[in-house]
């Protein structure tokens, strides 16, 4: 029997076996989930004589659906581990969530091979692999742990897909249009780990720009590993700040309480569980093992089954998905699945005063009829007229209603839009975004001169996401009144004044230079780490919005967890400089570095880089693009020979 035969008879036994087996499982609430997770390859879901569907209503798969397992060799695609879990769950009525298609780990080493073009036409064939595969899934994590530091390799992806672009997370944004537009009925999410505790704020920014900016993201997904050791007030403090900010559906996408104490293990599921559970906005839990020993945190301790009898934190699981509470919980996707698409896209989501913002309505409902749309600015409500889309937005014709309106606004802040959905049947449903005005950019203490020297903390006065941009809204630095018109970016003392610190990847500055002779040009620039990897790279933005790659920086590290040392690194820069205005945008590529300042010397040095921690057997290029391949540290490299090794 084919595969493709066995899994349309499986489809076609779905509705009868379903009610045969939902009522063995812990949870009978007909809208949100309670899940596992299976590591069996290809193995079985049920394990130690413990059956998986008398337990648990939904699976993801721990390791079956990533990349790197399915696609180990280039073309040759393997789903015999992911079919497991994914046979299961049609077998017994309950969703298979994908897990996950674009992800800095567990993707094939020979991505890391290819160039950037080259790499995304590696991303497109396995996406359309999966399509070709699961044509029908219903839940997908799209992008997992893209927070700056949580995955080394994110910006080998990164790259491939476009980089950060206009709002810093562009290239996250293009991974959910390509999600869509193969799977547009399936519910999308951003997953992410420590999003209670260490990396709230980097969450919230990450997820409502991406939602802002109109990419087709569903709903957001909290890992929740990190919470063995929250207190209740401050779980639930992050659960209320993270859904006012998004105000989208939840998943707890990997939920699990490490521990061998089993009544400490109990508190925290009688504490997080209900809160979780019983908020309207909540999806489904899915618990990121089950078995003790055999979960991925310290000795399996994780597993709720030990020694194969049930731990006290799952008894007490058991009897609360009984509870009244627990059955009729509501959720954000009445029958775990997706009924309404509906996505707000400006064409820009920060603009200058005075600029008119053109803006999709975008909606589309699974089974329901539109009646009608009615859009809003800040309460107020705005026309909507019928918008055929054509060029890059022709694939997003699929819509049921693509509208467009228009709004100029004529003060500065920030103006929430708000797309209401009301059905024939006089359901209603609502999605939000949000646009940020600003005064016009101008340089702050000055234009700088070049050739010449500048100060990092100098970039331009404007707002996050038009002269700069941070991955949250405090300054955590130990200066606090430098300047008021920085958002969050941080300033520290450091080299016996102010400097910018507490860096993340991703974020950016801009500055308004006037280059008064054109030519070659090289850089110093003031740095420090305590970490290794760290670094940013200089770029040209042109008015017509072209970008001219300048130079990659590579910091060194310059203390044990120390930033108090800083040092001069030098190089060419890539292009020449023309005379006259132009915007020089620093970029970080990594977390960790401190940046003093950056002077820009008329004339090329011919050398390319400075590595003083550099491993041995790396790979660089020189001046000329020749790949120089020898044994060094602490070399600089001119013209592809040797000249110091220090």
């Amino acid at each position: 029997m084919t595969q493709r035969l066995r899994k349309s008879i499986v489809c076609a036994a779905f509705i009868g076996l379903f009610s045969n087996t939902a009522s063995a499982q812990l949870s009978s609430n007909p809208d949100k989930f309670l899940g596992n997770i299976t590591t069996g390859w290809p193995g079985s879901m049920d394990t130690d004589g413990f059956i998986f569907s008398d337990y648990w209503n939904q699976v993801t798969h721990e390791n079956g659906t990533k990349w790197s397992t399915v696609e180990g060799k280039r073309g040759k695609f393997d789903w015999r581990a992911a079919d497991v879990a994914a046979d299961y769950a049609k077998e017994h009525g309950f969703p298979f969530k994908f897990h996950t298609l674009v992800w800095g780990s567990q993707y094939p080493d020979w991505v890391n091979n290819l160039t950037p073009e080259e790499r995304y036409e590696a991303i497109v064939a396995w996406m359309d692999e999966a399509k070709a595969h699961y044509p029908d899934l219903t839940i997908i994590d799209v992008v997992n742990e893209a927070i700056s530091g949580h995955q080394p390799n994110t910006p080998i992806i990164k790259a491939a897909l476009g980089g950060d672009g206009k709002t810093g997370y562009d290239w996250i944004i293009k991974a959910f249009e390509m999600a869509h537009e193969r799977w547009p009925d399936a519910i999308l999410i951003y997953n992410d780990f420590n999003t209670f505790q260490w990396n709230t704020d980097q969450f919230i920014d990450l997820v409502k720009t991406v939602r802002d900016a109109g990419a087709p993201i569903d709903a957001y997904g909290c890992q929740s590993h990190d919470l063995t050791d929250c207190s209740l007030s401050n779980f639930k403090k992050s659960m209320d700040k993270i859904q006012d900010a998004l105000q989208m559906p939840m998943y707890i996408t990997e939920y699990d309480i490490g521990t061998a104490d089993d009544n400490a293990q109990l508190k925290k599921y009688q504490e997080q569980i209900p809160l979780m559970w019983e908020a309207d906005y909540c999806a489904g839990v899915t618990l990121w093992g089950w078995i003790y020993g055999k979960t991925w945190v310290t000795d399996g301790n994780s597993g709720i089954i030990k020694n194969k009898k049930e731990r006290p934190a799952l008894e007490w699981l058991r009897e609360y998905m009984q509870t009244d509470a627990a059955k009729t919980a509501k959720s954000p996707f009445p029958g775990m699945v997706k009924e309404a698409s509906i996505y707000v896209k400006p064409a820009a989501i920060k603009v200058e005063k005075g600029t008119t913002v053109p803006i999709l309505v975008l909606a589309n409902l699974k089974s329901k009829t539109i009646d009608h749309i009615d859009f809003y600015v800040n309460d107020e409500k705005v026309a909507l007229t019928p918008a055929a889309l054509t060029g890059e937005y022709s694939w997003l014709s699929h819509f049921n209603h693509t509208d467009a309106a228009e709004f100029t606004p004529t003060e500065e802040g920030t103006y929430e839009l708000k797309a209401v959905v009301k059905t024939t049947d006089g359901t209603k449903y609502e999605r939000l975004s949000s646009i940020t005005v600003y005064p016009a950019r101008s340089p702050f203490n000055g234009e700088k001169e070049i050739p010449g020297a500048f100060e990092a903390e100098d970039f331009d006065s404007g707002s996050d996401g038009q002269s700069f941009h941070d991955s949250d809204n405090k300054n955590e630095g130990d200066i606090k009144d430098y300047r008021n018109d920085a958002g969050g970016v941080d300033f520290v003392k450091g080299n016996g004044g102010c400097v910018i610190g507490y860096t993340y990847e991703g974020e950016w500055l801009e500055y308004t230079i006037n280059v008064k002779e054109a030519g070659d040009y090289s850089y110093e620039a003031t740095v420090s780490s305590g970490s290794t990897g760290s670094g940013f790279k200089m770029e040209l933005i042109k008015e017509d919005g072209t970008v001219v790659s300048l130079a990659q920086v590579d910091v060194p590290q310059t203390g044990n967890n120390d930033w108090s040392n800083y040092k001069v690194v030098s190089g060419d820069l890539k292009a020449p400089l023309e005379t006259g205005k132009q915007v020089l945008r620093i970029t970080f590529t990594s977390a960790y570095t401190n940046l003093d300042k950056i002077e820009l010397k008329l004339g090329g040095t011919g050398i390319l880089s400075v590595k003083d921690d550099a491993s041995d057997n790396q790979n660089i290029y020189n001046l000329y693009g020749m790949k120089v391949n020898q044994n060094y540290k602490g070399i600089i490299i001119k013209n592809g020979k040797k000249i110091i090794n220090r």
